[in-house]
């Protein structure tokens, strides 16, 4: 019950840790409150691991109901398990060690509030891409990563970034497609787009 609680808790306080700064992009310490949501996020995100690791794993599902029609009932819904709670540190650190040194290496300048907008974003998404209960929500992270990649890629504005950006839209269209046809697939077969259900 307590890793249930805190996962859930710790879901919510990261998202609020991410999005509260890019309410604030015009601050003259942008880059300085980006930093401090993702190092804040990454202590934030030890908790559960930590309860994780002294208790037994287990699977936890929180179910938000859209709308209900007919037959399908689609929902929105969270999923955290072992995988997700070691994860969360992992890409939470990465990001910040990548902004501490994009904060050095730009020097508040060549448009970092862009950059970190980016970063904060990207984050967002693989969160809610990792923590998905369903496919509908899983193919909307897949879309925001693809997006994203796209953004960080090309930010740079120079003809070698603008190659790779465009190249990375072509193989996430490519596993758009995959994706489409698995998802079709599934929910022909099964009914269903819980991923707990599918899987």
């Amino acid at each position: 019950m307590l890793r249930d609680i805190t996962t859930l808790i710790t879901l919510v306080t990261v998202s609020v840790l991410m999005i509260r700064p890019l309410l604030e992009t015009q601050s003259a310490t942008f880059f300085l409150q980006a930093k401090n949501a993702v190092k804040m996020a990454f202590f934030v995100s030890l908790i559960p691991l930590l309860t994780s690791l002294l208790g037994a794993s287990s699977i936890v599902v929180t179910n938000v109901k859209l709308f209900e029609q007919a037959m399908t009932l689609f929902s929105f819904s969270l999923q955290s398990d072992l995988y997700t709670t070691i994860f969360l540190p992992i890409i939470f650190l990465v990001t910040w060690s990548i902004i501490e040194y994009s904060i050095w290496y730009l020097q508040i300048g060549h448009n970092i509030h862009m950059f970190l907008k980016y970063t904060l974003i990207f984050l967002l998404v693989i969160i809610l891409l990792i923590s998905t209960g369903n496919l509908f929500l899983f193919f909307i992270g897949w879309e925001g990563v693809g997006l994203m990649s796209f953004m960080l890629i090309s930010w740079y504005s120079r003809s070698n970034a603008a190659s790779a950006a465009l190249q990375a839209v072509l193989y996430n269209r490519a596993g758009d497609i995959g994706f489409m046809m698995t998802v079709c697939w599934l929910l022909m077969n099964t009914q269903s787009l819980a991923l707990p259900y599918v899987l």
